[in-house]
């Protein structure tokens, strides 16, 4: 067979397993966002090197092969702008590319071949404390932005579960006050809210807004130039107001929305919180996030912690 048809074949055979693997993503309730980070690497860095290699199965990919597609974005050899890609990015191309070839498999497409991932030095996270979480809120000049700063500080939810309230998320769940959130793939979830911000929000939310164009808790404080009406905030709205309060507290490190999920987890588990609780109120599906994102938490931490246990015993 020759380079050509090999190379046509390679893109025929691997557009269609990368388009029956895409169409069981989303089946399985993926993100929008996931399937299309998963569409970008597969279409425009595994297909095209296949066909360079003149590969006519994905079964025929080796580990070799895919250790010489990641190297080559680490230096730029490989890569589309032909600059060298960031470890990071490169880690998530070969497990978005791992992940494929692992459903591959199952399918009796593909052979054993896996790719090396970039090794990640683990890197502190910083956070805020709650003191200067005080500080941000206090800045805040409407009721609406004083209220995103709490909420975003006192649940650990993200930025687009924050942007998909609903007044009538607020609401109480036997005796207790809760916020019902949206998280990842359409999974709901119910998270705990102090008595103080549910009034807080319920307050905020009965003020109602007759000439909104969209139903969610947080809109815009001026009508939007096309619509003549208030509109769902975006995202970049929210980070921009962040940043900006960040700096009005006089807080030197960089702010964003995701800092402050970091920082109730920190806080969260600093205080002997349990794990497997605040894997369910941040949504995530399982505990390994929880034990590699805050492995910034200290010596000093966990001797206080034990020792808190220990005292507990000795009374």
């Amino acid at each position: 067979m020759s380079r050509v048809t090999a190379t046509v074949g390679a893109q025929d055979g691997f557009a269609r397993l990368v388009r029956d693997y895409l169409q069981e993503k989303r089946a399985a309730g993926a993100s929008p966002r996931t399937v299309g980070h998963y569409r970008e690497v597969l279409d425009q860095v595994l297909v095209p090197y296949c066909a360079e290699e003149g590969l006519e199965a994905v079964a025929d990919l080796t580990s070799r092969q895919l250790n010489d597609l990641g190297a080559g974005h680490l230096d730029g050899t490989r890569s589309r702008s032909g600059r060298a890609i960031s470890k990071a990015t490169v880690h998530s191309y070969m497990r978005a590319i791992n992940t494929f070839l692992a459903w591959a498999r199952a399918q009796g497409e593909a052979g054993t071949a896996r790719g090396r991932l970039p090794s990640m030095r683990k890197r502190v996270l910083d956070t805020l404390s709650r003191e200067e979480i005080q500080r941000m809120e206090d800045a805040a000049a409407p009721e609406r932005d004083r209220l995103i700063v709490r909420v975003l500080a006192d649940t650990g939810m993200r930025l687009g579960e924050l942007l998909a309230l609903r007044p009538n998320d607020v609401r109480l769940e036997g005796g207790k006050n809760v916020i019902k959130v949206r998280g990842k793939g359409d999974r709901e979830r119910l998270v705990p809210l102090a008595p103080s911000l549910a009034r807080r929000l319920r307050r905020f939310a009965d003020r109602g807004h007759p000439d909104a164009t969209s139903d969610r808790l947080f809109l815009t404080l001026r009508r939007g130039r096309t619509s003549g009406q208030l509109d769902g905030l975006t995202e970049s709205a929210v980070e921009q107001m962040i940043r900006s309060l960040g700096e009005v507290a006089g807080i030197s490190k960089r702010v964003y929305p995701h800092l402050l999920r970091h920082s109730f987890a920190t806080e969260y588990l600093r205080r002997g919180g349990n794990p497997i609780l605040l894997q369910q109120i941040l949504g995530h599906s399982s505990l390994t996030m929880i034990t590699q994102t805050y492995q910034h938490l200290t010596l000093a931490d966990a001797h206080d912690e034990l020792m808190r246990l220990l005292a507990a015993d000795q009374r």
